[in-house]
């Protein structure tokens, strides 16, 4: 796959050689894809990336550029899919673009939003052949100017993609602390955890947060004599509770295994827990949507998970 496709105008077109009737020629036989008005790019070059969300949204940003004709990178929303970061609302796709031109003032036109923002050079990178702001400043931004939930979501997937750490996620944050939105920021960097595997999991941490319920630690191994027997994505030590926030893909066959051999190994791990002492719940996305109705089941498991208690051994947890 390249690593970059290559929009092209009408005018560099003709700057290669071709006349009109080879641009119309081109365009009539599918070899060229209209992207924009007066902007195109080679069909063939395009369905190669066409499977890579993170690849075709670049295109976009690449012929937005084109049409400006100065220079704007891609940030917020549109930098987060180019860098392939989880967005809690992932619906709106039109390209995002920051320019440090202080003449230019924000818009929003033409399937595209052009804001006008302070752009260090530390703070702009390179993904898929466009400039796009520094994975830090992506999740700063975002976190400055969407809600908590969205701002956690990016900066968790952020955090366990490795492309961040917290520490260098507040160090930029102390640059940008005459910023509007800086203290929502830092609430939302002061919550992230690389642990959280999934958009599911910061949701889930956020509504048992919300909800006044004790903090969970995350992504917990428990095991025995024997050594380590499963990882869990919550346990609440105190009550011997444990939390799966069950997505459909944690169970569906994968990495060679059948839908036979992911039913029986989880029913292993099941009858482990059990054993061990251990209340499980378990949850989904309608329940992590509803932070009230998550409250109540939790709570409810803690009660079950006192009484499982009284009168056993409690192995300790890895």
């Amino acid at each position: 796959m390249p690593d970059a496709v290559t929009p092209f105008t009408v005018a560099q077109a003709r700057a290669a050689g071709c006349d009109r009737a080879a641009i119309r020629r081109a365009l009539r036989s599918g070899r060229w894809v209209p992207l924009r008005r007066g902007v195109y790019v080679q069909a063939a070059q395009l369905a190669a990336v066409a499977g890579c969300p993170e690849r075709r949204h670049a295109v976009d940003v690449a012929a937005v550029r084109l049409v400006l004709g100065f220079d704007a990178v891609a940030g917020g929303n549109s930098a987060a899919r180019i860098l392939g970061l989880d967005l809690l609302d992932s619906r709106v796709r039109e390209p995002v673009l920051l320019t440090g031109a202080a003449a230019v003032k924000g818009t929003h036109r033409n399937g595209y939003v052009l804001r006008s923002a302070a752009l260090p050079s530390h703070h702009r990178a390179t993904r898929h052949g466009v400039p796009i702001t520094s994975a830090a400043r992506t999740v700063v931004d975002l976190a400055r100017t969407r809600s908590f939930a969205e701002g956690v979501v990016v900066a968790d997937s952020a955090l366990r993609a490795g492309l961040v750490s917290i520490a260098r996620l507040r160090a930029l944050l102390g640059e940008c602390s005459t910023w509007s939105g800086t203290t929502r920021a830092r609430r939302v960097i002061d919550f992230a955890d690389p642990l959280a595997e999934s958009v599911l999991e910061s949701l889930s941490r956020i509504a048992i947060h919300e909800q006044n319920l004790p903090a969970p630690r995350t992504q917990v191994t428990l095991g025995d004599d024997r050594g380590p027997r499963c990882r869990v994505d919550f346990l609440w030590d105190d009550v011997r509770v444990v939390g799966e926030a069950d997505g459909l893909g944690k169970y569906e066959p994968g990495d060679g295994r059948s839908a036979r051999d992911v039913v029986r190994t989880e029913k292993r791990r099941e009858e482990w827990l059990a054993d061990a002492g251990y209340e499980v719940l378990r949850w989904g996305w309608e329940d992590a949507n509803d932070p009230p109705r998550l409250a109540r089941r939790v709570r409810a498991a803690f009660a079950r998970g006192a009484e499982r208690q009284r009168g056993r051994q409690q192995p300790g947890a890895a």
